[in-house]
């Protein structure tokens, strides 16, 4: 029996993966019967394809594999190497990557790149959808709630609409007539990283930064599914950022529906409060040249 929790649209498109790769469970499940020596016995352990995008620009497809040889695959904003370090890998020389057509989860002619590895669980990744073995799965699920952690639960939340904007703007950069943004899925939260406006390039940037603390400070205040976030080594930005927020993915939708107004608002913040800060120094200044 195969078990599947995400958005209906997107059953069968997991459900082909899912059958495409089965075939290889019981020499996965090998895998790891065979390193048993170097795990612990006390957890569990899965065998991992981890298929992604070369461009890191979209969502992670992963297989997993237990010791018996019953599997799932999983759609996930981040990495099963970016939550957990992998117990053993496997060079790319024994990689058996998927062969079948995988365009119904990536974009047609995207290059994809492939790594194996085997994870502990439980598993310590969000997933946006699954499709699998029901019994490994409902097994998963419960080790889930005994711990009060929803990774396998997120699924039940998610929605085409949250699906898409995880998929359409993955980790990308949205440019607007004020500035661009950064769209930065993440586990179960969405990060959006504001880029500098486009302003009187004469301000020193360190004004902008300042002035982007206080904004976000006061609309965590009067938004209170924003929060403060920071820049982080995972995110790999090359590009100028003056604030970053983050929020719920089950709550975002709202937020992103709007965020070309959001932006323009904290746009214009920064350029009023700039041109007023000039104008009383020009105007009120009291010693002489």
């Amino acid at each position: 029996m195969t078990y599947y929790a995400g958005p209906e649209s997107y059953r069968d498109k997991l459900k082909a993966v899912y059958e495409s790769v089965e075939g290889n469970f019981p020499s996965y499940a090998k895998l790891v019967v065979e390193r048993s020596d170097r795990l612990d016995d006390a957890f569990g352990h899965f065998m991992t394809l981890v298929v992604q995008a070369s461009k890191g620009n979209a969502p992670v497809l992963s297989v997993f594999v237990d010791n018996e040889g019953r599997g799932f695959v999983g759609l996930s904003n981040s990495s099963p190497f970016e939550t957990a370090s992998a117990l053993y890998r496997f060079s790319n020389e024994e990689e058996e990557p998927i062969d079948d057509d995988l365009s119904d989860v990536f974009e047609e002619g995207t290059e994809l790149v492939f790594h194996r590895a085997i994870f502990q669980s439980p598993l310590k990744l969000y997933f946006l959808a699954y499709f699998g073995n029901e019994r490994l799965l409902r097994k998963e699920i419960l080790k889930d709630s005994l711990r009060g952690k929803d990774y396998f639960r997120l699924p039940e939340m998610i929605d085409d609409a949250l699906l898409s904007i995880c998929r359409e703007n993955y980790r990308r950069w949205i440019e607007f007539d004020d500035g661009e943004v950064l769209i930065f899925p993440f586990q179960n939260i969405l990060k959006i990283a504001f880029g500098p406006p486009k302003i009187n390039e004469s301000i020193d940037r360190s004004i902008i930064l300042e002035l982007s603390r206080l904004f976000r400070i006061e609309v965590t205040k009067k938004c209170v599914v924003l929060r403060s976030a920071s820049v982080t080594p995972n995110m790999k930005i090359a590009r100028p950022v003056a604030t970053v927020f983050e929020i719920d993915l089950v709550e975002s939708k709202a937020v992103y529906d709007k965020l070309e107004e959001f932006y323009k608002f904290y746009s214009k913040f920064i350029s009023e409060t700039v041109d007023k800060m000039l104008e009383f120094i020009h105007r009120d200044f009291p010693l002489g040249k």
